[in-house]
């Protein structure tokens, strides 16, 4: 499964925060749990150095905190920080995990010039 949490400062009064968490409320049975994190800038990248968060998303770069982007540095995670697009097919690009495994030589049934060569018997 996936894990997904909405992190904000503490005492933080944003309308799009509380929009989120009704929506969340609406969309629970069919939609996959939010969660709803308050937490400071140091919390948040002690999650990141703990390896309890992956990937990290700003609506903006200067919204990024320093002590957030060290951590992540340091652990080799990415922070999405471009402004957020309205463009659902663009923003999941953030999110989503591509994979392509191959058991043999090539990728979608393509050989190319190695197709005449003899193969080791699959299992």
């Amino acid at each position: 499964g996936c894990r997904a949490a909405v992190s904000a400062p503490h005492g933080l009064d944003a309308p799009a925060v509380s929009r989120l968490e009704r929506l969340a409320e609406l969309t629970e049975t069919w939609a996959a749990a939010l969660e709803f994190l308050e937490e400071s800038d140091e919390e948040l990248a002690r999650a990141l150095r703990d390896g309890r968060a992956e990937r990290i998303r700003y609506a903006d770069p200067s919204r990024v905190p320093e002590a957030v982007r060290r951590a992540a540095a340091e652990q080799g995670r990415f922070v999405a920080d471009a402004r957020v697009s309205a463009e659902g097919r663009l923003e999941l690009l953030w999110y989503v995990l591509e994979q392509s495994l191959s058991c043999d030589y090539h990728r979608y049934g393509n050989l190319g010039e190695r197709a005449a060569e003899p193969r080791a018997q699959v299992l």
